[in-house]
């Protein structure tokens, strides 16, 4: 009961903020992922991601992203990552010229799992440090130049079964919150950025391969007291070799 408050507690106090915004725009797309998971040894293992994003469904591009990462898990089973993404961002307006706005960024991270008594809460820290093509963009890409930035994301997530023990294929119910702030030169974190809520189920169909599905609603900062609102079906694909 404790946890279950603690959580609440969290959640609400990380969603205040968005939940009073003012709405500036709305679109809907989908979000397809696929995790390749490489294990090099007992403690460490390789990832690579593939992502895509779209909006107006599957119309409009709105995101390409890979990132590859090693995570090492110590014995305390806290997991260490480190990674890097490469992101290609779409202007909505498929008539822009440039559209795509290219990203290249560093992170670390640090994440941890705790059992309950059905099902499990997991929480994880990531520092990124990103390097976006300064707007407006330029035709001439020798004429681009990046702008450095930092953010700080947060998720917690819940996890509980809906098949039974047993269950030939486990299937999960899934709920995360992930709270994105923005960070200031000296390292301050100052602004919000974003805020991601997914729920959905989470389907173990082998000991390679596991798929996640559900609904998921990113809430972004625009500008003052403006905010876009993202609904996506969100599938993912996790593949270990």
């Amino acid at each position: 009961m404790t946890r279950k408050i603690l959580l609440s507690g969290i959640l609400f106090l990380l969603s205040y903020q968005v939940a009073t915004a003012q709405e500036y725009d709305k679109v809907e797309g989908v979000w397809n992922a696929v995790f390749v998971d490489l294990p090099l040894s007992d403690n460490l293992s390789l990832r690579s991601e593939f992502h895509i994003r779209t909006i107006d469904y599957f119309n409009v591009w709105n995101q390409q992203i890979f990132r590859p990462q090693l995570t090492y898990t110590d014995s305390t089973k806290i997991k260490w990552s480190v990674g890097y993404s490469y992101l290609k961002n779409f202007d909505s307006d498929i008539n822009a010229d440039p559209r795509v706005r290219n990203e290249h960024n560093v992170w670390e991270q640090v994440s941890y799992k705790t059992p309950l008594k059905k099902g499990s809460f997991s929480t994880w820290l990531r520092l990124e440090h990103r390097f976006q093509e300064d707007l407006p963009l330029q035709k001439n890409r020798s004429s681009r130049s990046f702008d450095f930035s930092s953010r700080i994301r947060v998720r917690f997530t819940y996890e509980t079964p809906l098949s039974k023990i047993d269950s030939k294929i486990p299937v999960n119910f899934v709920f995360y919150d992930e709270f994105f702030t923005l960070m200031n030169s000296s390292g301050i974190p100052y602004k919000f950025n974003q805020n991601w809520t997914f729920f959905g189920i989470k389907v173990k169909l082998n000991d390679k391969i596991t798929l996640n599905t559900g609904f998921q609603k990113n809430t972004i900062f625009k500008s003052t007291d403006q905010y876009l609102k993202n609904r996506l079906w969100n599938t993912l694909l996790f593949y270990k070799i």
